[in-house]
């Protein structure tokens, strides 16, 4: 692997990608404190989940 290839693998790691199964929206993991968790989109929308409501695998899917 290279550098690159591997940095991704961290920030990945770091900041989980999320698919809403309802909506079809991608969201990456922007920060995690405690039970909230702050998502955006590609476009830079923003919004705050609970940890749990993304563990719902009905409604929210991990991508990477």
């Amino acid at each position: 692997m290279t550098d690159l290839t591997e940095a991704a693998a961290a920030v990945r790691r770091q900041h989980p990608i999320y698919r809403n199964r309802n909506t079809g929206v991608t969201w990456q993991v922007e920060q995690a404190i405690g039970d909230s968790v702050w998502l955006r989109d590609i476009v830079g929308h923003r919004q705050q989940r609970r940890a749990e409501e993304l563990a719902n695998r009905e409604t929210w899917e991990r991508v990477a």
